[in-house]
């Protein structure tokens, strides 16, 4: 309820919304109660006192929902609902708008987009932007205040409000017509963990509201395209070009190294294969770097295939992660740990590996206002790394680029064994 509370008093005493869209937030919440309970990690999870507790938040939140509340404060009604559940994959968000990606390169829907209600009573900040931008101009990269940019065409500035535990970010310029000076881009709330946060944010190119769970800010990065505006180079994120993927090569005699940027079913086979055949006759270095940044997962008959052929080698391998190292790429980390002795550097990962989806469908809630996406398979055997991630054994600092930082701790390793 303290959430909640936090929230509701966030949302509604600092900023403009007398005029936001309302809904009625109880059979939205009657619709995410249910479907909640369809999914393996509910049920794995929820049972006992934890069950008692779920059924207790649940009258809860319900109670403080008489008559309409903003669309805004439903949302984190409902993920408050969905937070008592360890499971990544599975989500709420705000259904599309009815207007495609192109459209927004057309200067007429621009235009009657901003004469909309929707536009003109979005929620907005009743801070002076010249002024926030000032105070803001000088936050050091660690600190979370500051100014980023999203994309190349938004800025936005994210400052602390009276609670001590709560941000807000406010867009302070954008090329984006759909966006202006002064909307409000994210509602920040620390979470249990250091340095993670929960962030309710709006989608940038479709402004639909979407949740981000124990979301890592590290080195000036919110998410890989929201960025300190300072940061002069980001090396947890990797910068290469799809096509480098899956492909073997020397970075020095005693060490190979491959980028496996995704585990995906469908566009990955042909990629695989070539890359066994590649491990099979090329790979003959003592040390091997697998390079699993950004990877989102996929499934494992990618996967394990790989580590099967990596079996009949005997090179001492090295796994680069970041916080964008999810699913399927995680269990691969997991298991290279402990099938290879393997070490890991870089960051934790994202922590959406014990649950997943087989299917794809997703569900309206009753208005159509929200959908659910529910998960339908489980892997137990990782749920000690839900939300929570697999952490390395070396974190890599910011001040060079990760590979090179890998290829240091593996000549020091040699040093020492000398």
């Amino acid at each position: 309820m303290k959430n909640s509370l936090t929230l509701f008093l966030l949302i509604s005493l600092s900023f403009k919304l007398s005029a936001q869209s309302n809904c009625d937030c109880k059979p939205e919440l009657e619709f995410v109660y249910e479907q909640i309970q369809t999914t393996s990690s509910f049920k794995d999870q929820v049972k006992g006192e934890r069950k008692r507790a779920f059924e207790k938040k649940y009258e809860s939140l319900r109670s403080n929902m008489e008559g309409e509340i903003s669309k805004l404060a439903c949302y984190w009604s409902l993920n408050q609902l969905m937070a008592l559940i360890q499971d990544k994959h599975a989500e709420v968000n705000e259904v599309l708008p009815d207007f495609k990606l192109e459209d927004l390169q057309n200067p007429e829907f621009e235009a009657n987009y901003r004469a909309t209600e929707s536009f003109k009573n979005f929620p907005k900040t009743v801070k002076n932007i010249a002024s926030l931008t000032e105070s803001l101009k000088n936050k050091p990269l660690d600190d979370i205040e500051g100014i980023y940019t999203i994309g190349s065409n938004l800025r936005m500035g994210v400052y602390r409000t009276d609670m001590a535990d709560s941000l807000v970010g406010v867009i302070l310029s954008s090329d984006l017509g759909i966006w202006e000076a002064g909307q409000i881009f994210a509602y920040i709330k620390a979470s249990s963990q250091p340095s993670h946060y929960d962030i309710t944010y709006y989608g940038k190119n479709y402004k639909n509201l979407k949740f981000s769970k124990a979301q890592f800010f590290d080195n000036g990065m919110l998410f890989p395209g929201v960025l300190k505006e300072d940061l002069k180079k980001n090396y947890a994120l990797i910068e290469k070009k799809e096509e480098e993927a899956y492909k073997l090569s020397y970075l020095n005699d005693d060490v190979q190294y491959v980028w496996l940027n995704s585990f995906n079913r469908n566009t990955m086979p042909a990629k695989r294969d070539a890359l066994i055949e590649q491990i099979s006759t090329e790979l003959s270095a003592k040390n091997l770097i697998i390079d699993l940044r950004n990877n989102g997962g996929g499934a494992d008959k990618i996967s394990l295939p790989i580590l099967k052929a990596l079996k009949k080698k005997s090179a001492n391998i090295y796994i680069i992660t970041n916080f964008f190292t999810g699913s399927n790429a995680e269990m691969t980390t997991v298991r290279l740990k402990k099938q290879f002795v393997a070490t890991q550097l870089g960051q934790r990962t994202y922590g959406a590996i014990s649950y997943g989806s087989n299917y794809g469908k997703s569900y309206d809630s009753p208005s159509g206002l929200f959908n659910f996406y529910p998960t339908d398979m489980r892997q137990k055997q990782f749920i000690a790394y839900e939300e929570v991630g697999v952490r390395p054994e070396v974190n890599l600092g910011p001040e060079s680029d990760w590979v090179e930082q890998t290829l240091e701790y593996i000549d020091s390793q040699s040093k020492r064994k000398k």
